[in-house]
């Protein structure tokens, strides 16, 4: 009872807190209101002595080099009073306090604070200030003065990320940086299954980022985004190098915000959010349902299932079954809406965060937390997620040499589904026929309150199947001490840190079944037979000791050296322990112990592996004008053999500014920054690829399916060979970019092109038959990936008014160079690796319309057959027949010899891209975001495409369009049963998978709040997804990867209202 309580406090706690805010807006009013009241009982001699001098302050400002500078920003500090210097510098405020302090901002020049005294009039210079080339970025194992970087780097800060209605900080990336692509596949809550890529796909294996934050190895989709401080994308070797055999992927680096000295400070941040499902496939009425099937069958076998008359009858709302005369069941003619009843279009999400931090120079501090809820779709049952987050950064300054630092998280997270364990819960409630009532007829015997006698009903899954619960738990802790200032220059680190996961999983299955008008005969429909029970339970450790040392020094004052060498020690372990049983005694009682033995499995499993690193980094740089780095990381691994168990990671990098140059500085002033840069280096993919931490001794599985003597045995098998010369693919990765700043770094710009080359790819080679066992992956493999990206953004101020904009856009191919195993496209569809072709290529048939008369496929038929359907007639797709063989067919099912496939794409979009706006102006704030991406086809998977064809997928409101001879033009062709032969991979069916969507839309306002221990407050309203323009078929969301099906969990728009307090 107290849990619900609590999830409802929780539910109300930002109506509440918004309440409180507007309470306190109109007693502070009241209170300001009295306060001007005149007390005539008083001593008026005392307000005259409160009393204070107040003067009219007027003035000009220049630059350094005395040239007035209009739209300069004024502001009374503490107060709302504002000013802007007109076209001459001036400006004048009125009824200023002489002891007020006055601050002058401009974009490109330094922050100025004045106080006012007795001079009435001022006289203020601004310095210049080329934001951005003093900017400090977070690299491995230390930071850089952004103008000094040499790889490719982009950083991001957090305030870009806070306020949007998202799960995670991975979301909210989505199209905010070049050539780093955000995926996922469902809007199931804690299942979206979200994806990220830097600069495409480096293997078939895989190609993870390494995600680090604060140092820590962690899930990037598990954090609380208004943790984060600034996240860095290392891109390139130059940059990743430094990582090794894990940065193939790209290294996402994310700092959490710390407090620094000084009095106590609350952070507040709570939204509200209401989330309405989109792009979701419609179901049709029962008569409508009805035509399209009877159409089916009609075309099909020549029969239909219903007269004229019994399709009048579904259109009847007071007549919904009868019993059927000649068999012991209902026939049912109703009009059942089962997505209305089983599914919600609104669900709501809601999120609260706060932080603490103060202290002092010697001891500070930062504790937050977190607590998120987020509801599914689904009307009943479990389908929810709830996350926690708890992190402490504390920072101690023990003296001038020592500092150490203390980091402590907790995560845990908590969600909830159904369990139905024959598919997925959201598609059975397309599957259902609309005529099939909801409930049983009041006039049944068999005592089942929900009806299952044409399918199996979704809703009765959904309330009475069981349940999934998955519980996620994270405990991290980290020392990390710092020595320095005892020999100038030098600077010695050593960290520790473990990051513990426990995950604990328990599936309760109930079996369901459902009859006819008698529960005496065998059930018509069944789900989760046999019930059951599943348990896992896994721990996992990951420790972590590394020690670096860092030497800054000069020669002369030009030359500037950074010398950084480091060791690190990683060790992975893994226990798990799981259970199951099925056939339990009664549905009501899911434990292990009401099962037979011999319905029983048990079985733990133990991993571990271990990493051994060197690495080290040298800078150089000649008056921050000429650029040098090298790093080095010397990777070893457990999970390799000893012959082959370590790598050597070298990278090479080079920047020339050419605006430092006198040739250039004196005669391009309006350019700040001008910087030439390329880098070669070599990195590992150890992140994600399928590297086993045994593979190369012989190692024993165990089963337990034998059964001798009616008694279950153990038996021991050997799975696959061991591979004694595996080793880590070695990604060879180059890159050339520039960078540009103008305008004293109001644009700023980036270009990159880059080209990276994976020669020992994993690949499983084809073994001869008569082997009885699988053959271990070996580095036969080659891949290239190329292209270029490019950011362009611009700020500035005019006066009160201050904007932003910014785009980013990034182009990726990829190509398989050599794949010595299996190279077959079968007949045609999605296929993962085909030499000479992009990964995950699309191969189908070319078309030519539909048939529109019996005449005019007969006269093709004559000229071409269909070995997959032998009468194409009216209403049926006619394929090309490219080779001219007179068959339609796939030939040898190779690229060589493909028959009439060709290839049309492939299903990684090429280009993607992002594009935002943000304004301010006094107290109100705006931003706008949009992504997408380009040149990605997308192929439809036949369970959409073709209802009835062999599955009890039932037709929509889309596939009214279908052809007819009154519709000749349709999207679809006819209606067919039991043949997918209008539904072969083809162009038809491969559609244009570009999209744009507005990502995200946010209002605020900063309410006016002069209150002693109250610095900000803000209101704001942040919308998600709230828009998209595709051409991909209705019912997919164009984010999804290919072949997903259509009935997957929907996408949802986000409509939030927040509150940000800081006291």
């Amino acid at each position: 009872m107290r849990k619900i309580l609590f999830k409802r406090i929780l539910q109300k706690l930002p109506t509440l807190v918004l309440c409180c805010f507007f309470l306190q807006i109109n007693a502070s009013a009241i209170s300001a209101k009295s306060k001007t009241t005149p007390n005539y009982l008083s001593n008026s001699t005392s307000n005259f002595a409160l009393a204070k001098a107040f003067l009219d302050i007027s003035g000009v400002v220049t630059d350094s080099k005395g040239l007035a500078l209009p739209g300069v920003g004024i502001k009374v500090k503490g107060t709302q009073k504002v000013a802007v210097t007109d076209e001459d510098g001036k400006f004048m405020i009125r009824g200023v306090d002489k002891d007020a302090i006055l601050v002058f901002t401009s974009i490109g020049f330094k922050t100025k604070e004045v106080t006012v005294g007795e001079v009435a009039s001022l006289k203020i210079t601004l310095e210049d200030d080329a934001q951005g080339l003093n900017e400090v970025v977070v690299v491995g194992y230390g930071t850089q003065k952004k103008v000094n970087l040499t790889g490719a780097v982009t950083a991001i800060s957090g305030a870009e990320l806070m306020n949007r209605p998202v799960p995670n900080v991975t979301s909210a990336l989505q199209g905010r940086v070049a050539g780093v692509v955000i995926t996922r596949n469902s809007g199931q809550p804690g299942q979206e299954n979200y994806g990220l890529r830097i600069r495409g796909t480096n293997s078939i294996n895989g190609s993870a980022a390494l995600v680090l934050v604060d140092g820590i190895e962690m899930d990037l989709n598990l954090i609380n985004p208004d943790d984060v401080d600034n996240i860095s994308f290392l891109k390139d070797a130059a940059a990743s190098a430094i990582y090794g055999a894990r940065a193939a992927g790209g290294v996402v680096l994310v700092t959490t915000k710390k407090s620094t000295s000084g009095k106590t400070r609350v952070n507040f941040n709570s939204y509200y959010s209401i989330n309405v499902t989109a792009r979701q496939p419609q179901r049709l009425n029962s008569w409508d349902e009805q035509t399209l099937i009877d159409e089916a069958r009609f075309n099909a076998t020549g029969a239909r299932e219903f007269t004229p008359e019994q399709i009048e009858w579904l259109k009847n709302p007071n007549f919904n079954y009868r019993p059927n005369l000649t068999s012991n069941r209902w026939e049912y003619f109703d009009n059942t809406d089962w997505i209305k009843a089983g599914m919600s279009t609104v669900n709501h999400a809601q999120n609260h965060s706060v932080s603490v931090g103060g202290g002092s120079k010697e001891l500070n501090y930062l504790l937050s937390g977190s607590f998120q809820t987020r509801d599914g779709v689904l009307r009943y049952g479990p389908d929810d997620n709830s996350r926690y987050n708890f992190k402490l950064n504390l920072n101690t300054e023990l003296n001038k040499y020592v500092n150490i630092g203390l980091v402590a998280g907790y995560i845990g997270q908590v969600t909830n589904s159904n369990s139905f364990s024959t598919g997925n819960i959201v598609s059975a409630l397309y599957r259902v026929r609309t005529r099939q009532s909801l409930y049983t007829p009041p006039e049944d015997t068999t005592g089942q309150p929900y009806n299952g006698d044409l399918q199996i009903n979704a809703v009765d899954i959904e309330k009475n199947a069981g349940f999934t619960r998955s519980i996620y738990e994270s405990f991290t802790g980290k020392v990390d001490v710092t020595v320095k200032n005892f020999i100038k220059g030098l600077s010695i680190n050593a960290v520790a840190w473990r990051n513990q996961d426990n995950y604990n999983y328990e599936q309760d299955r109930r079996s369901l079944n459902w009859y006819g008008r008698s529960n005496t005969e065998a059930p018509r429909f069944s789900a989760n037979v046999p019930n059951g029970i599943s348990l896992t339970k896994n721990r996992g450790y990951h420790d972590n000791l590394q020690t670096t040392a860092t030497y800054d020094f000069k020669l002369g004052n030009k030359h500037n050296f950074t010398i950084l060498g480091g060791a690190a020690y990683d060790q992975y372990r893994k226990d798990e322990i799981s259970a199951g049983a099925t056939n339990l005694y009664s549905n009501d009682s899911f434990s292990l112990n009401f099962s037979d033995l011999l319905n029983r499995t048990n079985g733990d499993n133990v991993e571990t592996y271990a990493f051994g690193s060197l690495f080290g980094r040298f800078n150089y740089n000649y008056d921050e004008k000429y650029l040098f780095e090298s790093t080095v990381r010397y990777d070893g691994s457990s999970r390799l053999a000893p012959s082959s168990r370590w790598n050597l990671f070298p990278s090479f990098s080079a920047g020339w500014r050419i605006s430092e140059e006198n040739f250039f500085k004196g005669n391009v002033p309006v350019v700040s920054n001008l910087k030439l840069r390329a880098s070669w280096g070599q990195v590992g993919n150890a992140v994600g690829t399928d590297i086993g931490n045994y593979d190369y001794i012989a190692t024993l599985n165990s089963g337990s399916a034998l059964v001798l003597n009616g008694l279950k045995t153990n038996y021991f098998f050997q799975n696959v060979l061991p591979s004694l010369g595996k080793t880590w693919e070695t990604v060879q990765s180059s890159n050339i970019g520039v960078d540009l700043g103008m305008f004293k770094e109001r644009l700023t710009s980036t270009v990159e092109f880059y080209n990276n080359r994976n020669k020992n790819m994993l690949i499983l080679l084809n073994k001869p038959n008569i082997i009885g066992i699988d053959v271990s992956k070996t580095n036969s493999g080659e891949l290239e990936s190329w292209g270029w990206e490019a950011e362009l953004k611009w700020r500035d101020r005019i006066g009160n008014f201050g904007y932003n904009i910014g785009v980013n856009f990034s182009d990726n191919q990829n190509k398989l160079i050599k794949m010595a195993g299996k190279n077959l496209i079968g007949t045609g569809g999605v296929v993962s690796a085909i030499e000479g072709y992009p990964l995950n290529s699309v191969w189908g048939y070319k078309t030519d319309g539909i048939f529109q008369t019996a005449e005019e496929a007969n006269a093709y038929k004559a000229k071409v057959s269909y070995p997959f359907f032998a009468n194409p007639t009216a209403g049926d797709i006619k394929y090309l027949d490219l080779n001219g063989d007179g068959v339609i067919n796939a030939g040898g099912g190779t690229p060589e010899n493909s028959g009439d496939l060709v290839y049309l794409g492939n299903t990684s979009a090429r280009y993607s891209y992002g594009f935002d706006v943000g304004a301010s102006w006094k107290g109100f704030d705006f931003s706008v975001a949009f992504q997408g991406t380009l040149k990605r086809s997308f192929l439809i998977a036949t369970e959409t495409l073709a209802p009835l064809n062999g599955t009890a997928n039932m037709p929509w409101t889309i596939h009214m369009d279908r052809w007819t001879p009154d519709n000749p033009n349709a999207f679809f062709p006819r209606m067919y049963q039991t043949s997918d032969h209008n539904y072969k991979p083809s162009d038809r069916w491969t559609q244009n998978g570009s999209y744009i969507r507005l990502k995200n839309l946010q209002l605020g306002y900063k309410v006016p709040f002069n209150k002693k221990y109250i610095q900000n407050v803000r209101i704001y309203f942040s919308g998600q997804d709230l828009w998209e323009s595709t051409k991909v078929l209705s019912v997919f969301d164009p984010e999804v990867s290919n072949g997903v099906n259509s009935q997957a969990y929907p996408f949802y728009r986000s409509f939030a209202f927040g509150l940000n307090v800081t006291l």
